[in-house]
C-alpha cells in the first residue's frame, strides 16, 4: 500500500494528512512566540515606567532567564512527551504561553514581571521542544528532509506574527485605549493565538505516539537518561553541534542586523530610529526572510536526495562563507548587501533544516522526545552565545563580529561533517554494510 501523501511528504503509517495541516499550524504560532516578546516587550516596559538604563539590564536578564529555562527543560520536555505522547506537551506548551502573554502586561512590579516571564518560558520549552519533534514522528524517513523543509517554512511565515501584533497598540490607542490599555489589549491578542492553537492543536494532533514496551516500563528519569546517552552516536553528536550553531546562526541575525542598519542610520545619515528601522532595516528583513523560504524549500529536497550527514556540510559550509562574508561590510546601506542577506537567509534555514533532519533520523524510537529535546539545548546554548557573547562583539569590536564568530564555529561544524562522513563511508566499505544515510543509532 502506498504511503500517504500531503504538500509532497510521504506520512508516517499513522499520521493522517489532517495531523500535518495541524502541526504546521501549531508551527506557525510557535514561531510566532518565539520573536513576539521581543518586539512587544520594550513597548510595555516604557508604559510601565520603568527607567530607560533599568529597561536594557531588565531586558538582557528576562532573556538570559528564559534560555536558561530552556535548557533545563527542553530535555524533559522531551523525555515527558516520550511517556505520554507529543500532544499533551504540545497542547500545555502552547496554552501555557498563551496564559503567560496574558497576564505579562498586567505585572505591577518587576518581580511579578519575572514571575509572568517563567510562565511564557516554561509554556516555551514545552512548545518548542515539540515543535521539533512532532515533525520527526509525522514524516517516514525518506521525506524527512522535505518535511523539515516544509516545518521551516511555517516557522519562518510565523516570524511576520510580531511585527502585526506590534501595529497594534497604535490601533487601540487610536480607538481611545490609554496606552497601558492598548499594550494589555495587544498581549491579550497575542495570548489569544496561543489558546486557540492549543484547541486546534488538541483537536487535530495524533492521539498519541507510539510506545515501544521499554519506554512504557521505564521511569522518566531512565528515559532522560536514554536521550542524552543517544549522543554517543557520532551523527547525533553532529547534530546537536549542528543545532548549537543554526540556532546561533538566527540569534544573531535577528539581534544585529537591524540594530546595525539602525545605529547606521541614525549616526550617519542623520535619520531618527523610526526612518532607519523602515527605510534600512526593513527591506534588508525582508530580503533575508525571502532567502529563508527559498532554502527552506531548496535544502528540505536535497536532505532527502543526499545523506543527512552530508547535507550538514552543505548547509554549514555555505553558512561559514557568508557569515565571514559580513567583515568585508563596511555601509551596511550598500545595495550588494541585500544580496548578502538574501544568501544569509538560505544558509541560515538550511543549516536548521540539515540539523533537524539528521537528528530525526538518528533518534533511537524509544527515547526520540528526549534525545530531540537536548537538541534543543544545544541550540539554547547557541542562542546564549549569539545573543550576549554577540552583544560584547558588537559593542567593544565591530558589528561584524559577532558574524565572524558564527562564521567560523560554521567552519568547525563543516569539518567535522566532512570528517564524519569519510569515516562513516569507510566503515561501510569495511563492513559492506548499508549507506550512511541509513546507519541508525544502536542504544
Amino acid at each position: 500500500m502506498a504511503p500517504k501523501t500531503w504538500l509532497g511528504v510521504h506520512l508516517a503509517p499513522s499520521i493522517s494528512r489532517s495531523n500535518f495541516a495541524t502541526y504546521l499550524f501549531a508551527v506557525f504560532i510557535s514561531s510566532g512566540y518565539a520573536g513576539a516578546l521581543s518586539v512587544l516587550q520594550p513597548g510595555l516596559l516604557h508604559v510601565m515606567g520603568i527607567a530607560e538604563d533599568t529597561q536594557a539590564m531588565l531586558t538582557g536578564y528576562l532573556g538570559a532567564l528564559q534560555e536558561l529555562v530552556f535548557i533545563l527543560l527542553l530535555g524533559a520536555a522531551g523525555a515527558l512527551s516520550d511517556r505520554i505522547g507529543r500532544r499533551p506537551v504540545y497542547v500545555f506548551g502552547l496554552a501555557l504561553t498563551g496564559l503567560g502573554f496574558i497576564l505579562y502586561p498586567h505585572a505591577s512590579s518587576i518581580p511579578q514581571l519575572v514571575a509572568f516571564r517563567l510562565l511564557v518560558a516554561v509554556g516555551s520549552a514545552a512548545m518548542i521542544g515539540m515543535m521539533v519533534t512532532v515533525v520527526a514522528d509525522y514524516a517516514a524517513e525518506d521525506s524527512r528532509g522535505r518535511a523539515n523543509g516544509l516545518q521551516a517554512m511555517a516557522a519562518t511565515l510565523g516570524a511576520f506574527v510580531p511585527p502585526i501584533l506590534a501595529s497594534l497598540p497604535r490601533v487601540f490607542s487610536g480607538r481611545g485605549f490609554d496606552e497601558l490599555a492598548a499594550q494589555q489589549w495587544t498581549f491579550a491578542v497575542g495570548g489569544a493565538l496561543g489558546l486557540i492553537a492549543a484547541v486546534v492543536a488538541l483537536a487535530g494532533l495524533a492521539p498519541k505516539v507510539l510506545q515501544t514496551a521499554a519506554t512504557v516500563r521505564e521511569s522518566l528519569t531512565s528515559t532522560l537518561i536514554g536521550g542524552l546517552k543517544a549522543a554517543r552516536d557520532p551523527q547525533t553528536a553532529l547534530s546537536y553541534g549542528a543545532a548549537f550553531i543554526s540556532r546561533g546562526d538566527l540569534a544573531v541575525t535577528g539581534a544585529f542586523i537591524s540594530l546595525w542598519l539602525v545605529q547606521y542610520g541614525t549616526r550617519e545619515l542623520g535619520l531618527s530610529a523610526s526612518e532607519a528601522m523602515f527605510q534600512l532595516a526593513v527591506p534588508r528583513v525582508l530580503a533575508t526572510v525571502a532567502g529563508a523560504l527559498l532554502g527552506a524549500v531548496i535544502m528540505g529536497k536535497i536532505a532527502d536526495r543526499i545523506s543527512r550527514v552530508s547535507a550538514v556540510a552543505l548547509a554549514s559550509g555555505l553558512a561559514a562563507v557568508i557569515y565571514s562574508a559580513v567583515f568585508l561590510i563596511s555601509d551596511p546601506t550598500a545595495d550588494w548587501v541585500i544580496g548578502l542577506l538574501f544568501v544569509m537567509g538560505i544558509a541560515e534555514i538550511s543549516a536548521f533544516v540539515s540539523s533537524q533532519a539528521l537528528v530525526g533520523q538518528q533518534a533511537p524510537e524509544a527515547y526520540r522526545g528526549a534525545t530531540i529535546g537536548f537538541f534543543g539545548v544545544a541550540g539554547a546554548f547557541g542562542i546564549l552565545l549569539g545573543t550576549s557573547g554577540g552583544g560584547v562583539l558588537f559593542a567593544k569590536i565591530s558589528p561584524s563580529a559577532p558574524f565572524v564568530l558564527f562564521g567560523a564555529l560554521n567552519f568547525a561544524v563543516f569539518i567535522w561533517s566532512l570528517w564524519l562522513r569519510n569515516y562513516l563511508s569507510n566503515q561501510t566499505a569495511a563492513k559492506g554494510q548499508v549507506p550512511e544515510s541509513a546507519i541508525a543509532t544502536s542504544q
